[in-house]
């Protein structure tokens, strides 16, 4: 908590294991967690922006911090500016380099759509918000390791949601932290997002590792360790054209279909499952992205 507002909580989930939110929002739920080891404590992912992350990490650990990012979507990096660098994926390091420029004046008019009203007029644009600055990225790829000295965290790439979106499995807390990468509202929606074939592949990657966790720790929701079995499964039927194709507007307001029917006026399935996606009826087969193309429009 910083003067009236109360910007974060902290659960602790495992040991030296912390899940952090904002603690003032009400139209936004993102979760980034805090693991610490011997040597240094690993902050993943950075939600939103509101508040000063850096200072609140710093009240749950002495050690120093370092930051990774699963993907590069702005309720993942908003609070990235912080600190002075991140890891990345190389793929989605492009993305976040556009979302740089955004002056503090600009966070604090959106974080004031997002709070609970008893804080929005509490709110000024001090140390608790910062501008969306340059800052140095390091490449993180697959099976690469963050050795925080007395456990191991180890990075998996699972493009779909982003080109370059990827879990972390703490080997000794058999915690998966997801990100976005597989979830209830997994979205292939997005111009960054790969085709759905390519996200299978990624998912069955991720199946190869499923026997070193017990649970996935995501962006926005927490399950066991199964949801990966889901995802696969519901994937693969997008692939073969047998799943439920619901027509849906999707967050970047074209059409999009999700693989799964929900309940009417809700969020969840209507079979009782957890895991769903949204897609784009003309990128589920291609084209292939296993390598990058530079085209004219890239920069």
């Amino acid at each position: 908590m910083t003067g009236k507002i109360p910007y974060y909580r902290a659960t602790e989930i495992a040991e030296k294991s912390w899940k952090i939110e904002n603690a003032c929002c009400e139209s936004s739920y993102a979760l980034c967690y805090l693991v610490e080891g011997r040597d240094y404590a690993l902050l993943i992912d950075t939600i939103l922006g509101i508040g000063n992350l850096k200072a609140f990490c710093e009240t749950l650990t002495d050690k120093p911090i370092r930051l990774v990012n699963t993907h590069s979507h702005s309720d993942h990096v908003g609070g990235n500016f912080f600190f002075d660098h991140c890891y990345m994926h190389p793929r989605d390091i492009g993305s976040f380099q556009d979302s740089i420029g955004i002056p503090k004046e600009k966070v604090l008019e959106m974080a004031q759509g997002m709070v609970l009203p008893e804080y929005r007029d509490l709110m000024e644009p001090d140390d608790n918000f910062s501008d969306w600055h340059p800052m140095k990225v390091y490449p993180v790829c697959d099976g690469d390791v963050f050795d925080l000295g007395d456990r191991q965290i180890e990075v998996v790439e699972v493009g779909g949601h982003t080109l370059g979106s990827i879990v972390l499995i703490d080997h000794k807390t058999r915690i998966a932290y997801a990100g976005d990468a597989c979830n209830g509202n997994t979205l292939l929606e997005f111009d960054n997002s790969l085709p759905v074939i390519a996200y299978l592949r990624a998912l069955l990657h991720l199946k190869d590792h499923q026997a070193e966790f017990d649970m996935v720790y995501g962006g926005h929701e927490i399950f066991d360790a199964s949801i990966v079995d889901e995802g696969i499964e519901t994937v693969a039927k997008v692939v073969a054209g047998t799943d439920d194709r619901c027509e849906r507007t999707g967050i970047m307001g074209g059409p999009v279909f999700y693989a799964a029917e929900k309940v009417k006026g809700g969020y969840e399935r209507k079979d009782g499952k957890h895991f769903n996606m949204s897609y784009i009826p003309g990128k589920v087969l291609g084209p292939d992205e296993t390598k990058q193309v530079f085209r004219m429009e890239n920069r």
